[in-house]
């Protein structure tokens, strides 16, 4: 037999009202649970010297200066969020015609062997080893590959 849950949790049974007041209920928990928090977050706030923020903002008012820069802040925002949509609009429609996010077609065997200059034997034969070495030349043309034992490659002796 199946054993119920000891919590029934089943919100759409519950009549509106009935939500409201878990709503409530829980607003008012969460608050005194914060609240019993605050001597712990103002002991933290004066280790790390945040009674001299409110000092030399508040008391000494240093906060006028912020208000000051706040405008010019809000004017650079502006100017670099015009630019920003400045941009987007012209790439928009410069591009809205064009497609460009189509579909790489997957390569097949053949044209694989044939960029790589290897025959499709080869080609196989490499697909299908668990573990190959590969060496290159300058140009990036495949000089020879060999198959490595899968145990050898694990213990980082070639």
């Amino acid at each position: 037999m199946k054993a119920r849950p000891l919590i029934i949790d089943s919100p759409s049974l519950q009549s509106l009202r009935q939500r409201y007041l878990s709503a409530t209920f829980t607003l008012i928990f969460w608050t005194i649970w914060i609240f019993l928090w605050t001597p712990l977050l103002t002991l933290l706030g004066w280790l790390l010297g945040l009674d001299l923020v409110y000092i030399e903002m508040i008391e000494l008012k240093g906060h006028r200066a912020i208000i000051a820069d706040f405008g010019l802040f809000l004017i650079c925002v502006g100017i670099i969020g015009g630019i920003l949509g400045i941009w987007a609009a012209y790439n928009f429609f410069r591009f809205k015609d064009l497609e460009r996010r189509a579909a790489i077609r997957p390569v097949n065997n053949p044209q694989l062997a044939a960029f790589f200059k290897v025959d499709p034997q080869t080609l196989a034969r490499q697909q299908n080893t668990q573990c190959l070495s590969v060496s290159f030349d300058s140009l990036g043309n495949i000089v020879a590959s060999k198959p490595i034992e899968p145990a050898a490659h694990q213990t980082g002796n070639p």
